[in-house]
């Protein structure tokens, strides 16, 4: 029994020997010796809940990183680094040897496969190039050369080319930078399209020389493999580069006039009202209309208040492959030709039966321009107005026409019974877009426009927009109301479209025809 106790006593003590041999092997580095960095680093991960979140707060750093340098680091590259460069550099405008033709659709390759361009515009906006991609050449961009054409929805992007042309006769060859096409496009198989391309510069050129015309090509297609038509480059009159605001307050842009329009007298009220609303000038695109329709666009461009341009887009089937008659093509080149080129400040989308009316009761005798100009601000892209309908089965009144009128029948003095409630914003409204702030125009509201800008919808009591059709579009026609505001301009409209009438049409006695309705 006393052996038993000695051997485990000696085992015990032979244990407790060992163990302190071992710590004495074990080599123990002083803290000091450690570096920092080392010391954080098994600090973080030897953390169980830095180890299962840490690749989550990883990911949220890069991102901040990322918002950072959209939001503070590129915006100081857009707004400070490209201004210095854009006016430290003389922009040569070129001239081309053969003389202006006006815009036409022209074929881009083969016409049987009908790829079509218009027109193009350079836009001196670096808001633009902001989403573009970036070369490493050491290349900065001047602004950009937007064309308007029609292609497929399906086209294949990179392989779509932009051909410069300048004065000496050099065409030079560029991948175009964003081939988009609009947002009303409806799935068809063509759309309206807008092909942009960058206008660069080298840092250290002095003098920069404008193209003066532009092609596209297409890789995908032989016969596109090289640019066959042209389109002249639309630069901005005496204010390339936007520095000086718009000198001009108010345009109005029609989509295409087809079918044979025949309906003179409405558009001579049509402008006439515009005028009076403060509009200065018109685009029209004509596709098809009467020649009593074309002596009252004549006479119009004659004196510089409309500007019409023949649309002769073909090879379609509309509303099946291409949507109404391109419609959307027309309204973007309208914007971009009010904005660059008229040097425009607003810009209304509207037809030939809509008409915008501020309507506030304290501000009775403003005009449209002068209501938009009061409710202006440097982050509206534009003002969008809700639909009232006055429809031409409801009950017309006569009682205001003037003894004596040779053209008794003007839309917004004898439709005085509207739809009682308005429709909602973006279902059949029309705007005023501030040009110089929208990228791209619809046919009810803007679908892109610069950053940080918004849309101001304009309510019920502050104005409208008075519509006038023959056939209920299926909105609210059971229940209405009587609305004579549109007569705040009876006297002058009467005698407007009196005095235009019979300087157009002496051998009808002064009167504009009615033609067939077009609704």
């Amino acid at each position: 029994m006393t052996n038993s106790v000695h051997r485990e006593e000696s085992t015990a003590v032979i244990a407790v020997i060992d163990s302190a041999m071992s710590r004495d092997r074990v080599k123990y580095q002083p803290l000091n010796s450690r570096s920092k960095p080392w010391i954080v680093a098994h600090s973080l991960f030897s953390n169980s809940f830095v180890r299962k979140w840490g690749f989550l707060c990883i990911v949220l750093c890069c991102l901040l990183g990322f918002l950072f340098y959209q939001r503070v680091l590129y915006q100081e590259y857009i707004y400070h680094t490209l201004p210095l460069f854009q006016r430290s550099v003389k922009l040569e405008l070129a001239v081309g040897k053969e003389p202006v033709q006006p815009d036409r659709w022209k074929p881009i390759g083969d016409p049987q496969l009908r790829y079509q361009m218009f027109s193009a515009y350079f836009d001196p906006r670096l808001e633009i190039v902001e989403g573009l991609p970036t070369s490493n050449n050491g290349r900065l961009p001047i602004g950009s050369v937007r064309v308007f054409a029609v292609l497929p929805l399906k086209i294949r992007q990179m392989e779509v080319f932009c051909h410069f042309r300048y004065a000496e006769g050099e065409v030079v060859r560029k991948r175009a930078d964003l081939v988009e096409a609009v947002h009303e496009n409806f799935d068809m198989p063509f759309s309206a399209t807008s092909v942009v391309c960058k206008l660069t510069g080298d840092k250290s050129q002095l003098k920069i020389q404008l193209p003066y015309e532009v092609g596209l090509s297409y890789n995908f297609e032989p016969s596109m493999i090289d640019a066959t038509s042209f389109v002249q480059i639309h630069y901005p009159r005496g204010n390339l580069l936007l520095r000086m605001n718009p000198s001009r307050d108010l345009a109005v842009c029609v989509g295409p006039v087809h079918s044979n329009y025949s309906n003179a007298a409405r558009i001579v009220e049509f402008v006439e009202y515009w005028r009076l609303l403060g509009a200065e000038r018109f685009y029209l695109y004509n596709k098809s209309v009467t020649e009593d329709v074309s002596r009252v666009l004549g006479h119009y461009r004659e004196r510089g208040i409309a500007e019409v341009l023949e649309w002769n887009l073909e090879g379609y089937k509309f509303e099946q492959e291409l949507r109404y008659e391109g419609i959307f093509a027309a309204l973007n080149d309208c914007l971009y030709r009010s904005t660059l080129v008229g040097d425009f400040h607003f810009t209304a989308m509207v037809d030939l039966d809509e008409f915008l009316l501020p309507l506030e009761s304290a501000f009775d005798g403003e005009n449209l321009v002068q209501f938009l100009h009061r409710r202006d601000r440097f982050d509206v892209h534009s003002f969008n107005f809700a639909a009232v309908f006055f429809y031409g089965f409801y009950e017309e009144d006569f009682s205001r026409v003037p003894r004596g009128a040779n053209n008794t029948y003007l839309y917004t003095q004898v439709r005085t019974v509207r739809t009682k409630e308005p429709l909602m914003h973006h279902n059949r409204s029309k705007y005023v877009a501030s040009g110089r702030t929208v990228i791209e125009a619809g046919n009810h509201f803007v679908w892109r426009a610069l950053r940080d800008t918004k849309e101001l919808r304009i309510t019920e009591q502050e104005g409208l927009l008075f519509h006038y059709r023959d056939r209920c579009v299926g909105y609210g026609c059971e229940t209405f109301v009587e609305d004579s505001r549109a007569r705040r301009y009876e006297g002058k409209i009467w005698r407007a479209v009196e005095s235009t009438c019979r300087q157009i049409f002496p051998q009808y006695g002064g009167q504009c025809p009615l033609g067939k309705e077009n609704n």
